[in-house]
């Protein structure tokens, strides 16, 4: 056999051997490992949170908080789950984090709603919340509601950049050169006491904790404040639930199950409640994301 014909068949040899190794190899990569897989293989799992209290935030000790990180932690541990490690972001920055694999999970005041459902997949919801004015003290600018912010013509309120209070804003009709955007409740406050708006809007449950925090006369909550309605009438409430990447509908099946057992049990009353929820601020059990994701 002349050298030309031997280098040929080895070729050939070799190639054969390259297309029978990637066969073998092929199938193992086309399965890429899941988020459910991976953190129930590795105990730990990345938590997104925007350092919101009560919601989800960083202690001064560094260690994750929240009552939807221990919900998280509560509804994960029969899976293996033993630690949650905290990525703080902006809320804004929250879905394009978890869909760049930033992390894993969003545990933060998030609403369920249809815009973000096209974004990313929601478990259930876990709680169920009302919103709330803060204002200088004697609310100079005499608002109790969205409505009346909306009517007054010089009126300018704050509240977190891609919040779902961006969306109520909207919808009472308060125009948008009337809303002040911040990163979070805190800089809103700052923003309110510097005289960049008249009154700052946010879930009532921050509220309660941003003033307790901030302890300062200067600012009080607004009392008699109106929730917004729904068609029939009845106060309409922000189902806050867990932010997943589309791909991990395995991870919200798990959660889903999880929460309605924590739910009848009376365990996530008792995780909530540590952190100022009330039997008011539980999910009704009856609305699931699915439904809450419909236009």
């Amino acid at each position: 056999m002349s050298v030309v014909h031997q280098s040929l068949s080895r070729r050939k040899l070799l190639g054969a051997a390259a297309l029978s190794t990637s066969s073998l190899i092929l199938p193992s990569i086309a399965r890429a490992q899941g988020t459910m897989e991976r953190i129930a293989k590795d105990g730990t799992i990345r938590v997104g949170v925007a350092d919101e209290k009560p919601f989800g935030y960083v202690d001064t000790d560094g260690r994750i908080k929240g009552a939807i990180p221990e919900v998280i932690a509560a509804l994960l541990a029969p899976h293996g789950i033993r630690e949650l490690k905290a990525e703080i972001v902006e809320f804004n920055a929250l879905i394009p984090g978890i869909n760049a694999v930033r992390f894993d999970i969003i545990g933060a005041s998030m609403y369920i709603r249809p815009a973000r459902c096209e974004a990313i997949l929601f478990t259930n919801p876990v709680a169920r919340t009302g919103a709330g004015f803060a204002v200088l003290k004697g609310n100079p600018k005499g608002v109790k509601s969205i409505a009346a912010v909306a009517a007054h013509t010089n009126a300018l309120v704050g509240t977190a950049t891609g919040s779902a209070n961006v969306e109520d804003l909207a919808e009472a009709g308060v125009p948008n050169k009337r809303v002040v955007l911040f990163a979070n409740a805190t800089e809103a406050l700052a923003g309110l006491k510097a005289g960049r708006c008249d009154v700052i809007y946010f879930p009532a449950l921050e509220l309660n904790e941003l003033l307790k925090t901030a302890n300062d006369p200067s600012v009080e909550r607004v009392e008699g404040f109106e929730q917004l309605k729904t068609a029939s009438g009845e106060s309409e409430y922000g189902y806050p639930a867990l932010g997943l990447r589309k791909a991990d509908a395995d991870l919200k099946q798990a959660l889903d199950a999880g929460i309605a057992e924590l739910l009848s049990s009376g365990k996530l009353l008792e995780i909530v409640s540590r952190y100022g929820f009330g039997k008011d601020e539980l999910p009704d059990g009856v609305k699931t994301a699915e439904q809450l994701c419909k236009p």
